[in-house]
């Protein structure tokens, strides 16, 4: 019996010994030079792809402010004299043309009693004149007297003449020179108004501009010229309208403690006074390969972009130029136009790491 188990012993210890060779020896290669041992199965990752493209990219600075009449381009509507305001014609915000009568006044009651009170001078001053002349016939008054009695009688009648000049001897409607948009009535019927105070402000349709608050740290960034898209607040889903930077002041605004920047839209802008606005002012502009914001993420103190070639995720490092709110210009040896770049995914990706690309749909 002892024989038989040793046997039994020496065999089965053979059977592990080559079962373990078989198990850890190389793998025999196939016909076509590979392995007929299949490879263990890495991880993969499900991305979404977008292709990489060449386009502009535009760098902005928002801005938000009002409509504004441009600076020293309001007209403005007064009387020489103290007057009543008997009928306001227009309404602030109201397109007109030009003759369009605005508002109809009258002299005020002390402006008035002036008038009477000139015109009666002048009317004694003549006949102190015809009375000194009819003296100095019966040689009962100098040349002295005669010539007193004519600088008399000249200096009311230049004076009655100013006032009928300055249309003190009637009332009427004030009219419009240009056409326009009234910007103000500064006036309500009945008021007496002090001579030479405004009574309406108009400015022409094509003096209206957008007045911006910039940061002071910005105003580096701008310059005479550049382009500005217009936004409307309150209507955000209508186009913007073109524009280009007019004016920058130099100086803070002190209400706002921001610099003002002056706006020109295009002529057919059709902006509204005081109406709310976002200006988005380019500062910087050009042609270049462009990928979603979503496709940039930052690694190492730098940033990296995936693109997909042959089912393998592809790292790029890049260097980031201009940006906006939706995209990055981006560059890197490697990159090309058309390459399909990971948005969705990326976060979990290294190079080489197998993907399967679904639908963005």
């Amino acid at each position: 019996m002892k024989p038989l188990k040793w046997t039994g012993l020496a065999l089965l210890t053979g059977g592990l010994l080559f079962a373990a060779y078989e198990f850890t020896r190389p793998a025999k290669p196939n016909a076509t030079g590979g392995n007929t041992a299949a490879p263990a199965a890495g991880p993969m990752a499900t991305v979404q792809v977008v292709p990489l493209k060449r386009g502009r990219i535009e760098e902005t600075l928002a801005a938000f402010g009002s409509v504004v009449a441009a600076p020293g381009e309001v007209e403005i509507f007064s009387v020489p004299f103290e007057c009543r305001v008997r009928r306001i014609l227009v309404t602030a915000g109201m397109e007109i043309a030009t003759d369009t009568p605005l508002v109809e006044v009258e002299p005020s009651p002390d402006t008035r009693l002036q008038f009477d009170q000139a015109r009666l001078e002048r009317d004694g001053a003549e006949q102190a004149l015809k009375f000194a002349e009819q003296r100095m016939e019966l040689k009962l008054a100098t040349q002295q007297d005669l010539l007193l009695a004519k600088q008399t009688l000249g200096h009311v009648t230049a004076r009655l003449r100013s006032m009928k000049d300055r249309g003190i001897d009637g009332s009427g409607a004030i009219r419009a020179a240009s056409p326009g948009v009234v910007s103000r009535v500064a006036v309500q019927p009945g008021q007496i108004v002090a001579a030479g105070a405004a009574l309406v402000e108009t400015i022409g349709r094509d003096k209206i501009v957008v007045q911006l608050g910039v940061e002071a740290e910005d105003v580096v960034h701008l310059t005479n010229g550049q382009p500005v898209r217009l936004l409307r607040v309150n209507t955000p889903d209508q186009p913007p309208i073109a524009g280009r930077v007019s004016t920058i002041s130099r100086q803070v605004n002190l209400a706002t403690r921001l610099v003002d920047l002056f706006v020109q839209p295009a002529p057919d802008a059709r902006l509204l006074l005081n109406e709310y606005v976002e200006g988005r002012i380019v500062t910087a502009a050009r042609e270049t390969l462009i990928a979603p914001r979503a496709a940039v993420l930052p690694e190492g103190g730098g940033f990296v972009l995936c693109t997909v070639a042959a089912d393998h995720a592809v790292k790029h490092t890049v260097t980031i130029g201009l940006e906006n709110a939706q995209e990055m210009e981006v560059k890197a040896e490697g990159l090309a136009e058309g390459q399909p770049v990971v948005v969705r995914g990326n976060s979990q990706l290294t190079d080489g790491m197998a993907v399967k690309v679904e639908s963005s749909q």
